[in-house]
């Protein structure tokens, strides 16, 4: 297999030129973090879901029903590509490294999902 190249810094140029072209219409596209193949289980979607420190909660007791009103596209479009992919999808929510709240983790498999939002799911807190 092909080596792949490190990860290094964020290209902030593309996501200002797809801002401009789209010229602030939020139906033209999404973005996802990260799309990934694994060996055995074949390409995995990973959206990263950011807690700040300053939101009354962590990355352990963030879900993502409390803001769907705010990004149920996103999630539908989400899921949407990821059956028309046939890959896993996770939500992963994290807190900045050096906040309050930086070892906790809290992953969520997508495993079913409509216009209400997340109908099945497997979850596991981690650090």
């Amino acid at each position: 297999m092909p080596k792949s190249k490190a990860l290094g810094s964020d290209d902030v140029s593309g996501y200002d030129f797809v801002k401009e072209i789209l010229k602030g219409d939020p139906t033209c596209a999404i973005n996802f973090y990260r799309l990934q193949k694994h060996p055995k289980r074949g390409y995995i979607i990973f959206e990263l879901l950011l807690c700040e420190e300053a939101q009354s909660v962590n990355p352990h007791t963030s879900d993502p029903r409390r803001y769907l009103s705010k990004n149920s596209q996103k999630f539908i479009s989400l899921y949407s590509i990821s059956q028309d992919l046939d890959t896993e999808l996770f939500l992963v929510n994290y807190a900045k490294k050096g906040t309050k709240h930086d070892e906790k983790i809290k992953v969520i498999k997508v495993l079913d999902l409509d216009n209400t939002g997340i109908l099945k799911e497997k979850i596991w807190n981690t650090n």
